[in-house]
């Protein structure tokens, strides 16, 4: 995938944000990022409530979904299961950038 990003006429804004996807999905299959039922089973075992005894009250679930819903609008951060990726995504890319990377595509294609 990345041989052919190198390759391909991709927008350095698009590169930089398939590059963190390739990246997060690379830590998760080595495990350096934990995946959601891992993330769930310690949220569990590390609740002050839990006993143990793999009875998971409501109190524990309520816990649980309140911190996902926290963490999926961005109030709170979860590195162990998200990482520490920053967005660098705009949502709309400055003139003066889409010109010179026409112009160096156009550049590219010539020399070809």
């Amino acid at each position: 995938m990345r041989q052919y990003l190198d390759s391909a006429d991709v927008d350095v804004d698009s590169r930089c944000t398939v590059s963190q996807y390739l990246s997060f999905i690379q830590k998760r299959a080595s495990g350096e990022l934990q995946t959601l039922a891992a993330w769930m089973r310690e949220f569990i075992s590390e609740h002050p409530e839990y006993k143990h005894d793999s009875y998971v009250g409501d109190r524990i679930i309520y816990d649980m979904l309140k911190n996902m819903d926290r963490i999926s609008k961005g109030e709170i951060s979860c590195p162990k299961l998200l990482g520490d990726y920053r967005t660098k995504t705009a949502s709309r890319i400055p003139m003066a950038v889409r010109r010179a990377e026409e112009k160096l595509i156009v550049s590219n294609k010539k020399q070809s």
